[in-house]
């Protein structure tokens, strides 16, 4: 008898089905992360390609005139030899200002006058005072005279025996005191004439006049003020106008003290104006203040102009270079040469020379066409002009026309 072959459970060939989700659980919990890692890094992509890049600008310049005849370059201001704060010599109350600021006045014409009735009330009495020494003068050489001959006539009486030696003492001693009283009033006299001169100096001090040809640069004070001399307030409180000769004008430069052995007296040297930037005046080093301004460690050098410039200014500020020898007349031109840029700043490649130029905070890719190398700049015979920024050190990966960009600080 054949036995029964053995019966296959039905559950051996069942899918197990719970095992999968499991699976795909562990599978979402890496990919989730995965994604947001790669959009991540996608956005912080975009964002870096998007960003302005920031770049460092030069100008391009024009070149001064000698520049490769300058020994040294310092800064200063204008100023003149003959500059004064123009103030009373007594204190007084203004009453009249004659003049007004940029008018020009000669030596000796009248700026202000001041209140001066109480200096006439006191001239007026000194006045009174010298007519009246000069009566008690007379009326003593009077009395002087009738003495000295009184003396006379006694001495040739007691000569005579007529009358006693003691009588004649008598009138010598009073012909003594008369001449005694003679001298005082003559030194009354003299004590009143100079009261006198003193009061008419004192009058003459309330109308104040130029002390030489000059321009009223600034106007201190108006009608009404009550002014003190200048020189008892210490500061320029009783200054009526400031008063400047501008054709005396002189640069004050400011040089360090370890460059003060290269400069020396009749040294040619040329002054630029910041208010008169397209021009070079030739001038002269004429003098080295003896002194040390210890807060800068600097000295200042005045600096004579040749011939003092049409619209030149006290105050305004200028740059000296001082030369190793005078420039000739056409060497003064400041466009003269051709403008310069940083050699840095001119990239060549295929397309030729050129330069990025920044305009409105963005790229322009400009061909320039370069002259000689001088020092650390070329000369562009083509090219952007004067004051124009150009990206100095240009990245080649971040140069791209009309790529917006930040000009870094401090940059140009």
């Amino acid at each position: 008898m054949t036995a029964a072959p053995p019966q296959t459970s039905l559950s051996v060939l069942r899918i197990d089905r719970s095992a999968a989700p499991m699976k795909r659980r562990r599978k979402l919990r890496w990919i989730l992360p995965a994604a947001v890692l790669l959009a991540v890094l996608v956005l912080v992509g975009a964002a870096v390609a998007r960003r302005t890049p920031t770049v460092r600008v030069a100008e391009v310049r024009q070149p001064l005139p000698g520049e490769q005849q300058t020994e040294l370059s310092a800064s200063g201001y204008v100023d003149s030899r003959r500059r004064s704060v123009i103030a009373p010599l007594i204190a007084g109350q203004l009453v009249e200002v004659t003049v007004e600021e940029g008018e020009a006045v000669r030596q000796g014409q009248v700026i202000a006058r001041l209140d001066d009735r109480d200096a006439r009330v006191v001239f007026d009495r000194a006045q009174a005072a010298v007519r009246s020494s000069e009566a008690q003068l007379a009326a003593t050489e009077a009395q002087a005279v009738n003495a000295e001959r009184t003396t006379q006539r006694t001495r040739n009486l007691a000569r005579q025996g007529v009358i006693p030696r003691a009588q004649l003492q008598d009138v010598e001693t009073a012909g003594r005191a008369t001449q005694e009283t003679l001298n005082q009033a003559r030194a009354q006299l003299a004590v009143a004439r100079r009261a006198s001169e003193a009061a008419r100096l004192q009058l003459a001090h309330t109308v104040v006049r130029a002390p030489f040809d000059g321009t009223v640069s600034k106007k201190l004070a108006n009608e009404g003020a009550v002014l003190a001399p200048a020189a008892l307030t210490g500061t320029n409180l009783g200054g009526i106008v400031e008063l400047v000769d501008l054709h005396a004008l002189e640069v004050e430069a400011e040089v360090s003290e370890e460059q003060l052995s290269r400069i020396h007296p009749g040294q040619p040297a040329l002054i630029f104006l910041d208010a008169l930037p397209e021009r070079a005046f030739p001038g002269t080093a004429t003098t080295v203040r003896p002194a040390i301004d210890r807060s800068k460690a600097t000295a200042t050098v005045l600096v004579r102009f040749q011939s003092v410039p049409q619209g030149a200014l006290p105050d305004m500020g200028a740059k000296v270079s001082f030369l190793r020898k005078p420039l000739p007349p056409e060497a003064l031109d400041a466009h003269g040469q051709p403008p310069r840029v940083p050699a840095s700043a001119v990239v060549r490649d295929a397309e030729g020379s050129a330069v990025w130029v920044v305009r409105d905070g963005r790229l322009v890719r400009q061909p320039v066409l370069v002259g000689e190398r001088v020092g650390d700049e070329l000369s562009l015979k083509q090219g952007p002009g004067a004051g124009t920024q150009v990206v100095v050190a240009p990245d080649p990966k971040r140069m791209h026309d009309g790529r917006r960009v930040k000009v870094e600080s401090g940059g140009g």
